[in-house]
């Protein structure tokens, strides 16, 4: 009766025993953690949904200091990976949005380094990279568009040739065959943080809602029309003295309109870039948030509001496959807000005669 279940125990307990000296190293970094991990039978699941720990920590990544190679945050989301932990490793995962948030934004307008940051995100692309095997991922898509006749094999023309069938399926290349990596590159910036956001997507089902909210409020600070909050603080001043312009000098107009023009130029030269492999990776994970199975009402107005954004950046970068991409992820969101009309029965008309012949086509076979 036991054995099916004795060696399933010391399992769990080694790794929560392997688990609880990670958690606790936490604490030297956050504070003292005072919440129900302790009485949990699995801690690091515990540690996942911790709103308020995972707010923390969201706020720490945020902060100006952070991403630096000194980064006690990041050196613990490296090690904590680095653990082969598999929960554990889901807590560094869902800070993923979080990561590349920062990470992408702050590296078109500073010339620093971030080498706490890319040590997060290379750990997880060699992570990715040993598991896929150095082979591309291909999906098949089925071939709904085939030619009448065509598929029909053994036909020859006129000139007694054989004619080309058409495929049951398309393959199409997701991403390309990873390359070791061992610095993170202007080029190849881009591609390492798909790879990551690849990951999250793959567990996005076991992701907490306000990991998934963060990474809509990103694709809206990346798509052009928000800013980080520590911007935000810094542009204060100027926007302030922009609005008393504004109030109280009426004969300042045109130079009012001058300094909003260069600042939009400014803005778009701010503008993350956005490649293709990281922006499908970015609307593979906004569709199933606005899509897949969630109860948050905010999560998919967020998500709804992340793909206009994106849609309008596509169309001012004149991106073909972006604008089609996102397009159909805006049109998907509008028609699960409409509300779908309810047929009233005075509505349903039907012709006597319309009937009667139905009828009789029914009973005459």
């Amino acid at each position: 009766m036991f054995t099916d279940e004795s060696p399933t125990k010391p399992t769990l307990q080694h790794t929560v025993s392997r688990a609880q000296p990670v958690i606790d190293s936490l604490s030297l970094i956050l504070g003292p953690i005072v919440d129900s991990n302790d009485h949990s039978d699995n801690p690091a699941m515990s540690l996942l949904h911790n709103q308020t720990i995972s707010q923390d920590i969201m706020c720490r990544l945020r902060l100006a200091t952070s991403g630096s190679g000194t980064d006690d945050l990041c050196r613990w989301l490296y090690d904590t990976f680095q653990s082969n932990i598999a929960d554990l490793q889901l807590v560094v995962i869902s800070y993923i949005p979080t990561l590349a948030g920062v990470y992408l934004s702050r590296c078109i307008s500073s010339k620093e380094t971030f080498s706490g940051f890319e040590a997060v995100f290379l750990t997880v692309y060699s992570h990715e990279m040993v598991i896929r095997g150095a082979e591309p991922c291909i999906i098949r898509i089925p071939n709904n568009i085939r030619i009448p006749g065509s598929a029909e094999s053994g036909k020859t023309n006129g000139k007694g040739k054989a004619t080309a069938t058409e495929p049951d399926s398309i393959e199409a290349m997701v991403s390309p065959a990873l390359e070791p990596c061992n610095t993170v590159r202007a080029t190849k910036r881009g591609l390492i943080v798909s790879v990551a956001l690849d990951l999250y997507y793959n567990n996005i089902s076991l992701m907490p809602v306000c990991s998934k909210i963060e990474f809509c409020e990103f694709c809206i600070i990346w798509a052009g029309q928000g800013k980080l909050a520590g911007a935000e603080r810094l542009d204060e001043e100027e926007d302030n003295a922009q609005e008393e312009e504004e109030e109280n000098a009426e004969e300042k107009e045109e130079d009012v309109d001058k300094k909003k023009e260069h600042k939009q130029k400014n803005d778009r030269c701010n503008q993350v870039p956005l490649a293709w492999e990281l922006f499908q990776s970015v609307l593979r994970i906004l569709g199933h948030c606005l899509l897949g199975p969630t109860n948050s009402k905010e999560l998919k107005e967020k998500a709804l509001k992340a793909a206009k954004c994106l849609h309008a950046r596509a169309l001012r970068d004149f991106d073909s496959k972006a604008m089609l991409a996102s397009r159909s992820l805006v049109r998907l969101g509008d028609m699960i807000e409409e509300p779908i009309p309810e047929l009233q029965p005075s509505e349903i008309t039907a012709d006597p005669s319309e009937l009667e012949a139905l009828r009789a086509s029914i009973f005459s076979k």
